[in-house]
């Protein structure tokens, strides 16, 4: 495979990261219960060649996640469906989506059984109105809801308040060394995460901002990072 691979480990589940990949800087990640062989994958983006050579490694992906209904996030739905024939889920609230794409709807809390492990659904608005983040042991694959250096884009008054009251609310209080893998670009921790929002909290954005934030550059506009 071209796109970097990097595993993750914690207890009994291993965490694959693939991507960055392709012009959006995207990631997909296997989630599989090392002990009972089973996988989950989450979000189906470009390259279709290093993602299915990702799934056929593994062998075993039972079921998919996607983060939100962005097409950045789907690119791949029809190949990866026909590789693995497992059930697609998503948020509860989440729009754009025709429901003969999807399998079922994932609500805030639940938990997705994966082997003898289990995936904690935390409902995160502000990206999409549905977008979730997937808490997995000593990590959260974060979507687009939180990135290495700032939260996702958001696209109307509004929607960035929402989305640092998700992120305030479901993903700063987690613990230290929880490893935050996002939806595109680099890992970061939510230790760094929380210090980096502390730095913005003193000098927030205006009411009805929404674009592009950089915890620590938020009053430029248009920052680089990729934000979904």
């Amino acid at each position: 495979m071209s796109a970097p691979v990097a595993v993750f480990e914690d207890g009994g589940v291993r965490i694959t990261k693939i991507g960055p990949m392709g012009p959006y800087e995207s990631n997909a990640y296997i989630v599989r219960d090392i002990g009972q062989g089973e996988s989950l994958l989450v979000d189906m983006p470009l390259e279709e060649g290093d993602l299915l050579d990702a799934l056929a490694a593994d062998g075993n992906v039972r079921q998919i996640v996607a983060t939100h209904w962005h097409p950045d996030h789907w690119m791949t739905y029809d190949a990866v469906r026909r590789a693995t024939n497992a059930p697609v889920f998503v948020g509860a609230a989440e729009i754009k989506i025709p429901e003969e794409r999807i399998d079922g709807r994932l609500g805030d809390g639940t938990e997705i059984r994966l082997g003898s492990s289990r995936i904690t659904v935390l409902h995160t608005p502000g990206h999409t109105p549905g977008s979730i983040c997937l808490r997995v042991g000593r990590a959260v694959i974060s979507g687009d809801t939180l990135f290495d250096s700032g939260p996702g884009r958001t696209w109307e008054p509004g929607d960035l308040e929402t989305l640092i009251a998700s992120i305030t609310a479901k993903l700063l209080p987690l613990g230290d060394d929880t490893e935050v893998m996002p939806g595109h670009g680099a890992n970061t921790t939510i230790a760094d995460s929380r210090r980096q929002f502390a730095v913005y909290e003193r000098h927030p954005h205006p009411a009805g901002h929404h674009g592009d934030v950089a915890w620590l550059a938020n009053a430029v506009e248009g920052a680089t990072e990729p934000k979904g």
